[in-house]
């Protein structure tokens, strides 16, 4: 018996999987496209093999999965590929070719289960061990990502661009159409907001951080009736700063890089704003708050607030405007890659009807200043 228990640890170390959670030791990170996965937490080891949950691991995946209580069979659906695993089974289907699991699907703590290496094998992906830190690496060159609303899944690929939608839970997958994706070795996020029936807003974001810089690449679409009737993307490098909005956006967006467009209640398109045409100012932005009446930008040259307010063609420069004649002579060129700025700029932090309070710091004296602006009733 001890002997038996000693060559199941000598083989699950051989193999790179950890030994069991019940020997005491930890599972090794899972990654997935250099994504660390939480899965390492939810992974048990038996006798040299590592079993993960089915559903959290056919999402990571990019599958939607539908569940048949009655012969406890899952049934996994992306683009190009579906797979049926049953539990108790080591039979799987891969787009109705026989796949050969190397144990059986089973259920552990009311949680269906698979082997992680042959079942990432009928995923589509390959896995390896990182020989330096032990981690678990699978490799998936598709790359989907998918997200589900009532009676609709969606898929993106990362690799590629593509947009599939089914509309059905178990429905084949279509092609919607293709974004200008850059590819990145960055995971992105995927979320569908129901508008209206039939009318989705779409969001593929990945926001990350490297070298003090805060990057966003975000690809956006409204979709109505399975067509896509608008379509935006930007792309953004902008110092990293900790400060939070303090004011929640009230309105539905989408942007690219030299626009703003709002997005109406029912899902149908709002007005446009053309940024550089209504401020005279060029260069790269961040929206700071949105509402139905009035959309804030900060442009990230010089860290300065600007205010749009809806029905008008008017723009003000709130830097200008609310700090005093002596700051501003320091702020009037500030430079919005400096730290020291970053850490005093102007920020809404109020709203209370027609009145914005706003706060920020001298550049001379480090003075803390309060401000109000009164939005002109429409």
């Amino acid at each position: 018996m001890r002997t038996g228990r000693l060559a199941a640890v000598v083989l699950a170390a051989a193999l790179g999987w950890g030994a069991s959670t019940a020997f005491g030791a930890e599972v090794s990170p899972i990654l997935l496209n250099y994504k660390n996965l939480d899965l390492a937490s939810k992974a048990t080891v038996s006798a040299g093999t590592t079993w993960v949950p089915l559903k959290t691991f056919a999402i990571d995946m990019g599958y939607s999965v539908v569940w048949n209580q009655a012969s406890k069979t899952a049934v996994l659906t992306r683009p190009g590929r579906q797979i049926a695993v049953t539990v108790g089974s080591k039979a799987a289907k891969v787009n109705g070719t026989a796949f050969q699991l190397a144990r059986p699907v089973r259920i552990v703590a009311g949680t269906v289960h698979i082997p992680l290496v042959s079942g990432t094998g009928a995923l589509g992906g390959k896995i390896t061990r990182e020989p330096g830190s032990g981690s678990l690496s699978i490799s998936d060159e598709t790359r989907f990502t998918t997200a589900t609303v009532p009676n609709m899944t969606y898929w993106v690929s990362l690799h590629t661009g593509e947009v599939y939608i089914s509309r059905s839970a178990s429905g084949k997958p279509e092609l919607l159409g293709k974004l200008p994706l850059i590819e990145s070795p960055y995971m992105h996020n995927l979320v569908i907001k129901t508008m209206a029936p039939g009318t989705h807003l779409f969001v593929l974001s990945d926001y990350h951080y490297a070298m003090f810089n805060n990057f966003s690449n975000v690809y956006q679409a409204v979709i109505r009736d399975g067509k896509i009737v608008k379509q935006m993307d930007f792309h953004l490098m902008a110092p990293a700063y900790s400060e939070d909005p303090k004011v929640s956006s009230t309105q539905l967006y989408i942007r690219d890089d030299d626009s703003v467009q709002y997005i109406n209640g029912d899902g149908s398109l709002g007005r446009l704003y053309d940024i550089e045409a209504l401020t005279g100012q060029g260069g790269k932005f961040t929206v700071e708050y949105a509402a139905p009446d009035a959309l804030i930008l900060r442009f990230i040259d010089t860290s300065h607030l600007y205010l749009i307010q809806n029905g008008t063609d008017a723009a003000v420069n709130l830097n200008k405007e609310l700090v005093t004649p002596e700051d501003w002579k320091d702020w009037e060129k500030s430079d919005g890659q400096d730290p020291y700025v970053l850490a005093r700029m102007l920020i809404l932090t109020k709203r209370d009807g027609n009145r914005l309070t706003l706060t920020y710091r001298s550049l001379a004296n480090d003075k803390s200043r309060t401000v109000m602006y009164s939005l002109s009733p429409e």
